[in-house]
């Protein structure tokens, strides 16, 4: 699997990459080397050596190699994060709901994207990185969806951590991330942004319909 791997990125850069210390350049090592030997198979030192800088560099932009895989989904959380903030502190956002606004987030985090998925979503498999981007998941959302249950608590009346503020947050984030990994491997995908709103909407309007007292 290691040997069809390399055949098919191919001319990725060796050893001989001239020095660097940009987070692109070493994440973008990571990278290859993921789909070139698989995830497991790749260790820091090896990051280093591809992106043609010190142990000492990379960990000055990666705590740890997961942090290379994870860059790009990292960066679309933290979109969904700051979008939510921005709802929550917005009139208008407060109208419209804490679920709506969760869903708006998600939507305008992966509206980047297009109709190309992250590497780390398109190539997982070949990276055999799936279990790790499985695993790593519930730690690098857990802000979000804390902060989207805090949110829908005040707007409910109600704590936190109860099932009326904690469940629908986890139901749709979990539902994006499913989405979005289904989304990245069909042939001919649509906008990042319509598959995951079509995914999520359904979802939050449930989660309102079940609350409302008038219903």
């Amino acid at each position: 699997m290691a040997a069809g791997r390399t055949q098919r990125r191919g001319k990725g850069r060796g050893p001989g990459r001239p020095p660097a210390s940009s987070s692109a350049t070493i994440h973008e090592a990571a990278l290859e080397l993921f789909l070139e030997r698989g995830y497991g198979a790749v260790s820091v030192d090896d990051i280093a050596r591809r992106a043609g800088v010190s142990r000492g560099t990379v960990f000055s932009y990666c705590e740890s190699k997961a942090d290379a895989l994870w860059v790009a989904l990292d960066a679309a959380i933290a979109r969904a994060g700051d979008a939510l903030e921005a709802a929550q502190g917005d009139g208008a956002g407060r109208e419209r709901g804490a679920l709506d606004a969760l869903v708006e987030a998600i939507v305008a985090a992966v509206e980047p994207w297009g109709r190309t998925p992250p590497v780390a979503l398109r190539d997982a498999r070949a990276m055999e990185a799936e279990a790790a981007l499985r695993d790593g998941a519930p730690a690098r959302l857990q802000p979000l969806v804390e902060r989207a249950a805090l949110a829908l608590a005040l707007e409910r009346d109600a704590l936190p951590e109860s099932p009326a503020a904690a469940v629908a947050p986890v139901a749709i984030v979990a539902a994006a991330c499913a989405a979005l990994a289904a989304w990245a491997l069909e042939p001919g995908r649509p906008e990042a942004s319509v598959a995951v709103r079509t995914a999520i909407e359904p979802l939050a309007a449930a989660s309102r319909m079940h609350n409302d007292p008038r219903a």
